[in-house]
């Protein structure tokens, strides 16, 4: 499925680049593992080829998911929840699907409350775990830098008004 030079996402641990293959001998058998050079972390994972569909190991967006995340994220968002404790569950519950679209909600969500008021502490850091995750693989995946596209995605987060 997956090939050296393939650019992917790994949702607990970001994005990177697969750089080959390894074969290590686990319990008396012989397991192939894919290495992937995580980008920006200045390290590298091994996953199980055998497990890859299960550990939610995926192709980066293409041009055109990432034209309708754009879209998506410029989008006035509703039902945000002025209960805290609401607001961080589902926040919590989106961050750990690993869904490109879910960590755009996050990203969307937050950005817009923080113009009515000031986000806690811990939604500030869910923010910005949401906000760096995007920022990478939509990078990666446009071969741009990281920074250029934090600010395109500030941008459009700007656009955005209250109603």
């Amino acid at each position: 499925m997956f090939k050296v030079g393939d650019k992917v996402a790994y949702p607990p641990h970001g994005v990177g680049i697969i750089e080959g293959k390894e074969e290590r001998e686990v319990g008396g058998k012989v397991v192939v593992y894919l290495k992937i050079n995580l980008i920006g972390k200045n390290m590298s994972i091994l996953v199980p080829e055998s497990h890859l569909e299960t550990s939610g190991v995926r192709p980066v967006l293409s041009e055109e998911e990432i034209e309708e995340l754009f879209s998506y994220l410029s989008e006035v968002p509703t039902n945000i929840s002025q209960k805290w404790t609401v607001r961080h569950r589902l926040n919590v519950d989106r961050l750990k699907t690993g869904n490109v679209k879910e960590l755009a909600t996050v990203v969307r969500n937050l950005s817009y409350r923080s113009k009515d008021k000031e986000l806690s502490y811990s939604e500030k850091r869910m923010f910005e775990e949401a906000f760096n995750k995007l920022s990478e693989e939509i990078a990666l995946s446009l071969n741009e830098p990281v920074r250029s596209v934090k600010q395109r995605i500030r941008k459009i987060l700007k656009e955005v008004k209250k109603k």
